[in-house]
């Protein structure tokens, strides 16, 4: 028996992306995730793959190199990151927002936690995914209610806890317990 590879041109060597997404240019914040059509509540956006790593690796290797934009912890000592940090896929230019649109289920899978509009930007907390307590930035969300600095601290915030609940990745919503 032949096997037919033909199907292989419709598999993503790395991660899904539902159909009418796009990645764009933002003014001052750099690249991002944009939606081309609606998106109702709970519906699929992404499921994120690439390759597991530790996070002795992470700091040792991908820190030093700078290829720290695009992974995130999926256990205490192992994260994921894209294939290529040079150039990820377009999942992993889901940029944070205080006031997010999609939320994790699972690990890697992001859904609309909202019914979303055509041409919004996809976002989501990071504290639904980010646990390093030195993981620190400044937030430039532009949102009324933003926190206007992330730390790797906010998911043991109850405030957030209570919004975003049934969102954090499997991996904090085990820590939460």
């Amino acid at each position: 028996m032949e096997f037919d590879e033909s199907f292989l041109k419709e598999i993503s060597s790395e991660s899904y992306v539902r159909k009418g997404i796009a990645v764009k240019y933002i003014e001052g914040k750099g690249l991002g995730l944009f939606t081309n059509t609606k998106i109702p509540k709970g519906e699929i956006v992404s499921i994120s793959g690439g390759i597991v790593v530790s996070k002795t690796f992470y700091e040792d290797v991908a820190k030093k190199n700078g290829y720290d934009d695009y992974a995130y912890f999926i256990e205490d000592d192992f994260l994921i990151m894209p294939l290529n940090p040079k150039n990820p896929s377009p999942d992993w230019r889901m940029n944070h927002c205080c006031d997010a649109n999609c939320g994790i289920v699972g690990q890697t899978t992001f859904v609309a936690m909202r019914d979303i509009e055509e041409g919004e930007e996809l976002t989501f907390d990071y504290c639904m995914s980010e646990s390093d307590p030195d993981y620190e930035f400044y937030l430039n969300c532009t949102k009324s209610i933003c926190r206007k600095k992330f730390s790797g601290n906010d998911w043991k915030n109850p405030e957030l806890q209570k919004k975003y609940k049934g969102y954090f990745s499997l991996y904090i919503k085990r820590k939460m317990e």
